[in-house]
């Protein structure tokens, strides 16, 4: 399949760490401007995955589930009638994020049951980020089937809804992790590569950080040149995560 144009986000707010996976409130709110702007078609992740929206559509993904989603995300784009797809950490629903090496003073919170069900019954698709967030890649097939089923399960039984998506932690997948979530009942899954994607189950995206402004933003969608430099930066930092397996195993 080609390139689908699908941001990610991880925690949105001014909430101080010493990563670079915050985006402030302000600077998201500017990003939604500019792509409406510029005439972007919003769509849920799965959607734009089998739609395609004619090569005008747009997916936001929300990795990991944290509660800025519903605090800061939820009243932006409901304000623009558009919505996303959120992944969270099931087994982390309602807590802190102790399962993430520690970068900031305090702990950032996850979204809880209540969140979800609401951002459900607004239009927000809920996909999967596994259990525990482990990298798939590196586990036996029994403990890694149970990571991509049983999340999926329990978001099902939760929140009374299908659940389509998976995003891979740390955006790792192979082949036996791709066929594990296909059997496990995902229609699509979701790494951190930018760029065409060889497969539904390996769908890539463009990760959105602290220091991407709006001219950032629009180079990873081509609405400027040097896509290869959001390119080359993107999987810069997909190798750094790689740093965070080592860590959290």
């Amino acid at each position: 399949m080609g390139r689908r144009d699908i941001l990610t986000y991880h925690k949105i707010g001014s909430q101080f760490e010493f990563g670079i996976t915050s985006v402030t409130a302000e600077r998201f709110a500017g990003h939604l401007d500019l792509l409406s702007s510029a005439g972007k078609r919003f769509c849920n992740a799965t959607d734009l995955v089998f739609d395609g929206a004619d090569g005008n559509g747009i997916a936001l993904t929300f990795d990991d589930g944290y509660e800025s989603v519903y605090t800061h995300v939820f009243p932006e784009m409901s304000e623009r009638g558009i919505t996303g797809t959120i992944f969270p950490v099931v087994g982390s629903i309602g807590r802190d994020n102790t399962w993430d090496v520690r970068l900031s003073f305090s702990r950032f919170r996850h979204l809880s049951w209540e969140h979800l069900a609401e951002l459900a019954r607004c239009g927000f698709e809920i996909g999967s980020h596994t259990m525990t967030h482990r990298d798939l890649t590196r586990m036996g097939t029994a403990r890694m089937r149970r990571e991509l089923r049983d999340s999926r399960r329990l978001l099902e039984d939760r929140l009374g809804v299908e659940v389509s998506a998976v995003a891979f932690p740390f955006g790792r997948c192979d082949r036996r992790v791709m066929d594990e979530a296909f059997e496990a009942g995902y229609k699509c899954g979701f790494t951190s590569s930018p760029g065409a994607s060889p497969s539904v189950m390996a769908v890539g995206r463009m990760g959105v950080h602290t220091m991407d402004g709006e001219a950032a933003v629009a180079r990873m969608l081509g609405l400027r040149p040097g896509r290869w430099l959001e390119v080359l930066k993107n999987k810069a930092i997909a190798n750094l995560a790689l740093l965070t397996t080592l860590v959290k195993r």
